[in-house]
């Protein structure tokens, strides 16, 4: 009897490292980047030179504009660089969409810093204050780069990015052992800060561009080199990726067009990426949601958007919260699992409107009485609903 999983694994694949695609990868050189990295490494001169000055930075730029990568890229680097001149510096990087909350933040932060800490209940302050003690204690100084800051500022505001700027400000000419280094997608909401925490961050706010179709397909070529085999893609197929792209200006939907398209390609034992496949994966993905997005949401926020990308037929643009509250239902008995309350359900639903999957507005004339209406504005239905999906029997 045939081994099925050993003979699929012994098929001949066009990937030589498919994890070089990722969108967690942070490769060595990043094309078109190169002044944001000297712009960062010039800001940040200072606390090499002479340790105790801590620096704060924005990086801006609409998804898929290499913000992650350059602060990550960065991070490495300098960590090197003081490591060889004998300063003991760490960067760690945080993001706010999966550490929800001020509290899981600051835990988080503080493990990494010291991962024997006790696990008892610490509050907000007091882990504030563990991590001081453990900067001084250890001699450590520390690059902490919040990313996407916009969803922490839009669910608790600027609590925890005041308590991190004047961490050390107690003491008078106090070793400033925090910098500071905040992505976000629009300075919108910056604007929006109180004027101290403005005035100590915008000195210093880099601004990413989005991408050209010939600044995509120069990204695509070093990824290719490093993801697939040699000759499993021509440049034609990778111009045609990167003029896709292009419209968006997001190197993160070209990556992920290159690497769906590789799957295809396996799975019909191709030896290279053909048009057709890349036309096939432009009709399943849609760029403005992203799929690491939807993957880092709570099960029940999942199961919520599948019960709203159901209620949202091919002919409805808009769908009740009553409505949408008893697919939900349906949908909790699908999955064994006990629906919220209505509170709770409100809680998630406006949970989903920040992080910008869904809008909701209030109904006008028309309609008989006052309620809110559910819409998905930026992908279809049908897509949603495959990939919650997925996502859900990946639980």
């Amino acid at each position: 009897m045939p081994n099925i999983v050993e003979d699929e694994l012994s098929r001949p694949s066009i990937f030589k490292d498919e994890s070089k695609l990722s969108i967690d990868y942070v490769p060595e050189h990043l094309p078109h980047r190169e002044s944001e990295l000297k712009q960062l490494a010039s800001i940040f001169r200072v606390t090499l030179e002479k340790p105790g000055n801590s620096q704060r930075v924005i990086i801006t730029g609409n998804i898929g504009t290499g913000k992650t990568a350059l602060a990550k890229n960065f991070g490495n680097q300098i960590v090197t660089i003081a490591s060889k001149r004998g300063i003991n510096l760490h960067y760690i990087h945080i993001n706010c969409r999966r550490e929800r909350t001020s509290f899981t933040i600051l835990n988080r932060l503080v493990k990494t810093l010291h991962p024997r800490i006790p696990r008892r209940g610490f509050s907000t302050e007091e882990l504030l204050q563990i991590m001081k003690e453990i900067l001084v204690e250890k001699d450590i100084h520390i690059i902490l780069t919040l990313d996407e800051l916009d969803f922490l500022l839009k669910r608790e505001g600027e609590e925890l990015l005041y308590s991190l700027i004047r961490l050390f400000d107690e003491q008078l000419n106090a070793v400033q052992r925090l910098s500071l280094v905040g992505i976000m997608r629009s300075e919108a909401l910056f604007r929006g800060l109180d004027s101290s925490i403005i005035s100590s961050l915008q000195q210093n706010i880099i601004r990413l561009k989005e991408y050209s179709a010939a600044q995509l397909e120069t990204i695509l070529i070093e990824r290719v080199k490093e993801a697939l085999q040699t000759n499993a893609i021509t440049n034609e197929e990778i111009k045609f990726i990167a003029d896709i792209a292009a419209k968006q200006g997001d190197a993160r939907y070209a990556l992920e067009i290159l690497w769906r398209a590789g799957k295809i390609a396996d799975a019909q034992n191709k030896t290279r990426i053909l048009p057709e496949h890349i036309r096939e994966v432009k009709s399943e993905i849609y760029p403005v949601v992203r799929k690491d997005v939807l993957r880092d949401l709570p099960f029940q926020h999942k199961t919520l958007l599948l019960a709203i990308s159901r209620a949202l037929t091919t002919e409805k643009a808009y769908v009740t919260t009553s409505e949408t509250e008893k697919i939900y239902r349906v949908v909790c008995e699908e999955y064994n699992i006990e629906p919220r309350r209505h509170t709770q359900f409100w809680e998630h639903l406006k949970e989903l409107e920040k992080q910008g999957i869904i809008t909701t507005k209030i109904s006008g004339t028309g309609m008989k009485g006052k309620t809110t209406l559910i819409s998905l504005p930026d992908i279809p239905t049908s897509i949603l609903e495959q990939e919650i999906l997925n996502l859900l029997g990946g639980v």
